[in-house]
């Protein structure tokens, strides 16, 4: 939830003004709006706050504006039946190293009077090893069911003498905003305007989980072992929660957020049909990356600078995940389950993996001691695609818009590229600016056609992705036909990385698919957008 804060000085100096003018006194009960949701840096008037129909504002602000202790601001949220969960993330987490700093992330479950709160309220804030802060700066994320949207609010100083509320975006059509346009606001981070947890799927990296312990932050670890901070109440074992807890969380948000979204972008004729009046931007995440997470394998490295154990590598076989190779959920759920055996096949050897690392000289950016030779925690992390976008689809596969075939055609176009392809994002303009959906409609159905017809008029080169993706489409059963590729293209890697396989090869494969591992890393860290996410050097180990 962290993010760039370019744009926010611009408001703060507003702020500052307002603050030294005397406009607005230490712990205000006005509420500010930033421009990137009101059009300009203003107070908030009452018409906008009737508007605000999340658990948050009610159960929060609106009763009591001027709040800015933690326990007090969670009380409120909570009620007499809520209930808090405590997490902790960082890119250094496994240093127990001394001053340091940590992100906290609160969710909530439970009722509040009407509201539920499963999913719909999120605080963000930091703390230090040593102290847990009275009235931290907030981020908070609330989910505004009558209007459909999440709201974002910011507490915060930013330069003034006091700090603030902000309504500081809201994820309304945020799929239309620049980056530019985005910079400096929360929006910079969340691409979809929905809660970000990069390592949403197993094993968590980077986040206290039942597969990494963080013992420095337990209460039953030893005092000498254990941060100070940890004596506080939300460390205790009853609140303090795993990330695979979180994950189950952050996956509920954005599903019903897509489910929302679909509502307002797809239109139900009385006969069933389905209109889709904006097909390029329904379609989008078919074929260009519009959002990503960060996965690893579910073995440890054994090479982590931090993890305070010797770096003697690997003690069992790394599994490389599978949507490394290809966009693997979309695939599985359009039918190809092929896809999700990449992990049997593609298995890399301790020693091999162990000597990877060491011979490309990767290394990361830490706090404690600068630029340090090593992995991450987990191996092989990589960006993948992201579960908005992957679950955005499904939603379309499932409600009849899109059908298996034209999914599993679109997928496997440039398929050994899963994220970041130019190639498939091209093919965005053979979509129809709009079409009508009849669920169940034979293959190939009334989408297909029409693509089908522009890539024909476009007269694509032999070999290219255009052509691919136009072979695929005519095909009899395209799934079937995506099935054998993504068969042949398994098989392949294991011919390379499998028992079989002579050690020249096996070497030389596995080094080309870590190239391709570094060339993803590199292309994240400088995407305008996506590189936003990454909030330390400490993140993703580069030559």
């Amino acid at each position: 939830m962290h993010h760039n804060t370019t744009f926010a000085l611009f408001s703060a100096a507003l702020v500052g003004a307002l603050m030294s003018s005397g406009a607005v006194p230490a712990h205000s009960q006005e509420i500010f709006c930033q421009p990137i949701e009101c059009g300009t840096f203003r107070s908030l008037d009452d018409t906008h706050k009737s508007q605000l129909q999340d658990p948050f504002f009610r159960l929060v602000l609106a009763p009591r504006p001027d709040v800015r202790r933690l326990a007090d601001i969670e009380a409120l949220i909570m009620g007499t039946e809520g209930q808090r969960r405590f997490f902790v993330v960082s890119e250094e987490i496994k240093s127990s190293v001394q001053p340091a700093s940590r992100r906290a992330v609160t969710d909530f479950v439970g009722k509040n009077g009407a509201f539920n709160l499963a999913a719909d309220v999120f605080l963000s804030f930091s703390f230090n090893s040593t102290t847990f802060p009275e009235a931290p700066d907030l981020e908070v994320l609330a989910w505004d069911d009558v209007n459909g949207v999440y709201n974002f609010y910011k507490l915060d100083r930013e330069g003034a003498p006091n700090q603030v509320w902000k309504l500081a975006a809201t994820s309304r059509n945020v799929d239309t905003i620049s980056p530019q346009q985005r910079a400096g606001t929360c929006l910079a981070c969340h691409t979809s305007g929905v809660p970000v947890m990069k390592e949403l799927r197993f094993p968590w990296n980077n986040w206290h989980s039942g597969q990494s312990r963080i013992d420095y932050l337990q209460q039953i670890t030893p005092p000498e072992r254990r941060w100070p901070v940890a004596a506080n109440p939300h460390f205790t074992p009853s609140t303090f929660f795993f990330g695979e807890d979180f994950e189950k969380s952050i996956s509920a948000a954005i599903s019903r957020s897509n489910s929302r979204r679909f509502a307002q972008l797809i239109a139900k004729q009385t006969d069933g049909k389905l209109t889709v009046t904006d097909a390029r931007r329904v379609l989008r995440p078919l074929f260009e990356t519009t959002e990503v997470n960060l996965v690893s394998a579910g073995q440890q490295s054994g090479l982590h600078p931090l993890s305070g154990t010797a770096q003697s590598g690997p003690s069992q076989p790394i599994k490389i995940p599978n949507s490394f190779f290809l966009t693997s959920a979309v695939l599985g759920n359009a039918g190809v389950n092929e896809a999700n055996e990449f992990q049997s096949v593609a298995i890399v050897q301790p020693g091999d993996y162990k000597a990877l690392i060491e011979n490309t000289g990767v290394q990361i950016t830490t706090r404690p001691s600068g630029k340090i030779r090593g992995d991450t925690h987990f191996s092989w992390f990589t960006p993948e695609q992201g579960f908005v976008a992957s679950n955005w689809i499904a939603t379309l596969v499932e409600n009849g818009v899109v059908s298996k075939a034209f999914v599993a055609a679109a997928a496997a176009a440039d398929l050994e590229t899963p994220i970041f392809s130019k190639e498939r994002a091209m093919l965005l303009k053979v979509v129809p600016e709009s079409f009508t959906a009849i669920s169940g409609e034979q293959h190939p159905d009334t989408l297909t056609r029409a693509v089908i017809a522009a890539l024909e008029a476009t007269t694509p080169a032999p070999g290219t992705v255009s052509a691919e993706f136009l072979a695929t489409l005519k095909a009899t059963d395209p799934v079937a036909e995506v099935r054998l590729r993504v068969e042949k293209y398994k098989n392949r890697i294991e011919q390379r990385l499998g028992p079989n396989a002579d050690a020249p090869t096996r070497v030389g494969e596995l080094q080309r698919l870590f190239g391709v591992l570094i060339d993803r890393r590199k292309t994240l860290i400088e995407d305008p957008l996506f590189g936003n996410l990454i909030e330390s050097e400490a993140l993703l180990p580069m030559p």
